[in-house]
């Protein structure tokens, strides 16, 4: 079953630090923005393209469900914005 996801949802936007960016005490994640579910995917798929690391390892906090971690359900949850804000 899918779940349906409201595009226009308030949702953070975090990405994993490198390893070799980090330093004792940071944390592995860190927020990138705060902005609308349909904005974030757009991002992750097209605003971070040239950084395969960044787009594989975001993490999408939603207050009305789980997080999204996976870039594969990003990517379709892009496609599927694309889709339902076509005139």
């Amino acid at each position: 079953m899918t779940a349906a996801h409201d595009f226009d949802e308030i949702v953070d936007l975090l990405a994993i630090s490198r390893p070799y960016e980090r330093t004792v005490g940071m944390n592995v994640a860190c927020k990138v923005a705060t902005l609308p579910l349909r904005d974030a995917v757009t991002v992750v798929v097209e605003d971070w393209a040239d950084d395969k690391f960044r787009q594989l390892s975001a993490v999408i906090v939603r207050p009305s469900g789980p997080a999204i971690r996976s870039f594969e359900e990003i990517r379709n949850l892009y496609g599927k914005a694309e889709m339902s804000s076509a005139p």
